[in-house]
C-alpha cells in the first residue's frame, strides 16, 4: 500500500470514528433517527465516492431524500431544492457515466483537470437561482444557504463528469453547512458535514491520482 493510499484510508478512518463518537453523544441526550441515518448514510456513500464505487449512489440518494425532509422541516428551502438536484443529478447523469466510463477494477475513471471558467458559471448560476427559490419561500439564513448550495450545485455536476475538482468544492460547501445547521442546533449534522469534508479531502487525493 502506497503512502497516499494510507492517507486516505487514515483520513476516511478519522472522519469515520469521528462521527461515530458524536452521534452517540448527541444521541445518549436526545435520539434523532433521521439526522443520524442521514449523517451515517452520507458518509459511508461519500467514502465509496471517494474509492470511485458506483455503490455510492444508492446510499446517497438515500441520504438526499432524508436531506430534503430535514430542510423542510427548518425552512431551509434552498437546501430542499438542493437535494432534489442531487437525487436527479445522480439518477440522470451520475450513474450512466459510472457505467460508461468504469476501469477493468468496476472504478470510475478520473480526469484531474480543473476549468475555473465552468466552475465559476456553476456556482453563479446555482446560487443565483437557488436563492430565488429560499427568497420565494420565505427561508432562514437565504444568503448562506444559497452560496452554500451554489457551490454545492458545481460540486455535484463536476464530481458526476469525473472531475476531481469536485471534492475542492465539497470540502467549501460542508464547511458553511456546518455554520448552517450550527444556527438551529442540529449538532448530529454539524458533525456529519465535518465528517464529509475530511472524506472530501481523502477523496480528492484518490480522484486527483
Amino acid at each position: 500500500m502506497t503512502n497516499k493510499k494510507k492517507i486516505i484510508i487514515g483520513l476516511q478512518a478519522v472522519a469515520t470514528v469521528y462521527l461515530l463518537g458524536n452521534m452517540l453523544y448527541n444521541n445518549l441526550q436526545a435520539f434523532d433517527l433521521m439526522s443520524t441515518a442521514m449523517g451515517l448514510l452520507g458518509l459511508f456513500g461519500n467514502i465509496l465516492l471517494a474509492h470511485k464505487k458506483k455503490e455510492t449512489f444508492a446510499l446517497n440518494m438515500t441520504n438526499n431524500v432524508l436531506g430534503g425532509i430535514l430542510s423542510f422541516q427548518n425552512r431551509f428551502f434552498a437546501e430542499v431544492g438542493m437535494n432534489i438536484i442531487y437525487f436527479l443529478t445522480q439518477a440522470l447523469r451520475g450513474i450512466p457515466y459510472f457505467k460508461e466510463h468504469e476501469d477493468e477494477n468496476g472504478e470510475v475513471i478520473t480526469k484531474k483537470q480543473i476549468e475555473p471558467k465552468k466552475i465559476i458559471a456553476y456556482i453563479l448560476f446555482g446560487t443565483l437561482v437557488m436563492g430565488l427559490v429560499s427568497r420565494f419561500f420565505d427561508g432562514d439564513m437565504v444568503i448562506l444557504d444559497s452560496v452554500q448550495n451554489g457551490i454545492a450545485i458545481g460540486a455535484q455536476l463536476r464530481q458526476m463528469n469525473g472531475n476531481a475538482d469536485g471534492w475542492l468544492l465539497w470540502i467549501i460547501s460542508n464547511v458553511i453547512n456546518m455554520v448552517v445547521w450550527a444556527s438551529v442546533g442540529n449538532w448530529i449534522l454539524v458533525a456529519s458535514f465535518a465528517a464529509y469534508a475530511i472524506v472530501a479531502v481523502s477523496g480528492y487525493l484518490n480522484w486527483s491520482e
